[in-house]
């Protein structure tokens, strides 16, 4: 969703990044189930309704990505589908050149959450087009509206916290930062905890950001690219949500 043209420069701006505090999430042990695509681990901590944790690789191949009814995005000619090919998760988008990002959910997740995802990044990914990939927060849909937190990544290295307002091509940018390289292999990942919400990439805090307009909401993945891109060429090999 947002502005490309400031994601693009903000390349390697990286500096300023320091170590990452792990943040211990409560334990909670319940048994768990495999399902198919991925595991899933429903767990009943009382001071976390609906908390829930979800792992993949996309093994299968899908559009739009289900994985057993574990992911959704509420039917809408406003936003697009996610794909999977075996072993790797992409956007559908492009074709309106619009606002018209991809993104899928999962369900069941207590407000406080992670997400994170493996990059993979094609050979010969063109470096005059916007190619981004998403890790939601606290996300919610309808058949016209679509709102909550998106950590997006562009292939060149910037970075943005943006908040999704509902309707298609309405957004507030909340924050932003960059790292020097992107390459196949690294893990993005961002944590929302109260009203604050941190991006990681490998394991450095890269930018925080707070923000009280949702309370409510779940995980999910997304995409974007402009119509001259490439939905194969920036892509997530693997994904975990966790309720915190």
């Amino acid at each position: 969703m947002k502005r490309r043209h400031f994601i693009l420069t903000a390349a390697g701006a990286a500096g300023g990044m320091v170590s990452w505090l792990s943040r211990a999430g409560t334990p909670c042990p319940p048994a768990q189930v495999s399902v198919q695509g991925g595991t899933s681990a429903a767990t009943a901590c009382p001071s976390a309704a609906g908390a829930g944790s979800y792992t993949t690789k996309f093994p299968l191949t899908e559009n739009p990505i289900s994985e057993g009814g574990k992911w959704s995005r509420a039917p809408s000619s406003n936003w697009t589908n996610v794909q999977t090919a075996p072993g790797l998760a992409f956007g559908t988008n492009g074709a309106a050149d619009a606002y018209e990002d991809s993104y899928a959910l999962l369900s069941g997740f207590g407000p406080n959450q992670s997400a994170q995802a493996t990059i993979y990044v094609a050979s010969g990914i063109s470096t005059s087009e916007t190619h981004e990939v998403e890790l939601l927060l606290r996300f919610a849909d309808g058949s016209d509206t679509a709102r909550g937190y998106e950590c997006n990544l562009n292939f060149l290295g910037g970075m943005q916290v943006v908040r999704w307002e509902g309707g298609p091509g309405s957004f507030t940018v909340l924050g932003g930062g960059g790292v020097s390289k992107v390459q196949t292999g690294d893990v993005f990942k961002a944590t929302m905890t109260g009203n604050t919400i941190q991006v990681y990439y490998n394991g450095a805090v890269v930018c925080t950001v707070s923000d009280s307009a949702f309370s409510t909401g779940n995980p999910g993945i997304g995409f974007f690219k402009r119509s001259s891109g490439s939905n194969s060429a920036f892509r997530f090999s693997s994904f975990t949500a966790a309720t915190l």
